[in-house]
């Protein structure tokens, strides 16, 4: 799941204060319903900030990631995954989840929050 800030920002730097406030607010909150309906055990937050760390996608977000023991031989295996994230070689759009079932997703998760 990601969480983006209101006012889109390419970096974390641009967001003002109360913005930084009110998207780890929301991050925790999320990230609570994110790990009790993918039955995790804990998180991964993750948010690369500026093309050398990784980020592909020009606005601030947020990504968590439900976590659970075993789910990578080596635990820091995710960030190995992260990076292959949006990278065409790696990653294509053939692979990626449909429209359809990503809004699915998120009108199951939007009950939680109403």
């Amino acid at each position: 799941v990601l969480v983006c800030p209101l006012r889109p920002v390419e970096r974390f730097r641009d967001l003002r204060p109360e913005e930084v406030a009110d998207l780890f607010q929301v991050t925790q909150r999320v990230g609570t319903v994110v790990e009790r309906h993918f039955q995790g055990t804990s998180l991964t937050f993750s948010m690369q900030d500026g093309p050398e760390a990784g980020q592909t996608v020009k606005h601030v977000h947020v990504h968590i990631l439900p976590r659970r023991a075993g789910d990578f031989r080596r635990n820091d295996s995710i960030y190995e995954e992260l990076e292959k994230h949006d990278k065409e070689e790696e990653d294509t759009p053939a692979s990626w989840r449909s429209e359809e079932e990503m809004a699915a997703e998120a009108a199951v998760l939007r009950a939680y929050f109403q």
